[in-house]
Parts: structure tokens; C-alpha cells; sequence
């Protein structure tokens, strides 16, 4: 071995060494219990139940049945079935009236929602209906509301920068890479 490889080893033991006392001495984070008795949280215990096991399927690029479940008034208003059946997806303070339980709870160990998936668990089920019964309450924070869309598009100050910029082969189309 060289001085050189050496000298590499030696720096990369020390630093690994001051890596690991650093992160052992360091005050593990407190964790914070929660409260049973709290209300759910739509956005920190429905939202990512729904991203995970429905949004996929369910969402502005490719609304099955036309329902939208990534903007929370689509949510609850439902989708064509809900349209066709006068019914609503999500009826606050009443799980039993809601069509997306009624869709998400297993019948004889299978649920119509999610299709070609395992039901969603009991737990998760348990959730969403409490949270119904609790009134379905939208706590999602302002700063993570979507404000921006096609009929909304944002107004800027200065011009924006534009870092990349394509057509479609016959013109008709423009796209435009940026923020928002």
C-alpha cells in the first residue's frame, strides 16, 4: 500500500468514527404520544390512507368511474355511481350512508375498492369511518392546499423562468417546463 491509500484509510476511519460518536451522543428525538381520544386528521391519517390505496385510480389524469378523491370537495361529492344513485361518497357524521365505506368495506372477504387489491386493512377501515362519524373534517393546512390549476393559473410578478420548452409535431400543442 501506498502513503497516499494510507492516508485515505486513516481519514475515513476518523471521520466514521466522529460520524458514529456524533450520532450516538446526539439526543434521541421525542417522540409525541397521541392522544386516542383526538379527532382523525383527514390530512395526516386519511390522506395518505387514500394516496396509497386509491389516488392512483382515482385522480385528474385518470378518474375511474369520475371519481376524484386528490381534491377533498371531489372526494366527498363521489363519482358517476354516486351521480347515477343519488348518493354522495362521503356523508359526514354518518359512515353508514357513505358510499366509500359501503365501497371499502369487505363483503365475504372482498371489497369493491380497491379492485384486484387485498381490502384495505380493518384498521384503516375503522379510521375512515370514525373520521366520517367525527364529521369529515378537512384540517388540511393552507401552505399544502393545491392553489394552482388550469382555470387558476398563478400570476407572476416578473416573468417566469422558463427552463425548457417543446411543441407538439402538427403546432397545436405548447408544453412549458417550471414551477407550477
Amino acid at each position: 500500500m501506498n502513503s497516499g491509500h494510507l492516508r485515505r484509510s486513516f481519514l475515513t476511519l476518523l471521520l466514521t468514527t466522529a460520524l458514529a460518536a456524533t450520532v450516538s451522543a446526539a439526543p434521541a428525538p421525542k417522540m409525541e404520544k397521541e392522544d386516542p381520544n383526538a379527532p382523525v386528521s383527514y390530512f395526516k391519517k386519511i390522506r395518505p390512507i387514500l394516496q396509497g390505496q386509491c389516488q392512483g385510480c382515482h385522480q385528474p389524469a385518470k378518474a375511474k368511474g369520475g371519481y376524484v378523491m386528490t381534491d377533498f370537495a371531489k372526494l366527498v361529492a363521489g363519482g358517476e355511481d354516486c351521480a347515477k344513485d343519488k348518493k354522495q361518497a362521503v356523508v359526514a357524521k354518518d359512515p353508514e350512508s357513505s358510499f366509500l365505506v359501503q365501497q371499502i368495506t369487505p363483503k365475504d372477504g372482498a371489497a369493491e375498492m380497491p379492485p384486484k387489491k387485498a381490502p384495505l386493512g380493518n384498521v384503516d377501515i375503522q379510521l375512515i369511518r370514525r373520521w366520517i362519524a367525527e364529521g369529515a373534517v378537512d384540517d388540511t393546512p393552507a401552505n399544502a392546499r393545491q392553489r394552482f390549476d388550469a382555470d387558476h393559473p398563478p400570476v407572476y410578478q416578473r416573468p417566469p423562468v422558463v427552463t425548457s420548452l417543446d411543441y407538439s409535431p402538427d403546432g397545436s400543442l405548447l408544453a412549458v417546463a417550471g414551477f407550477h
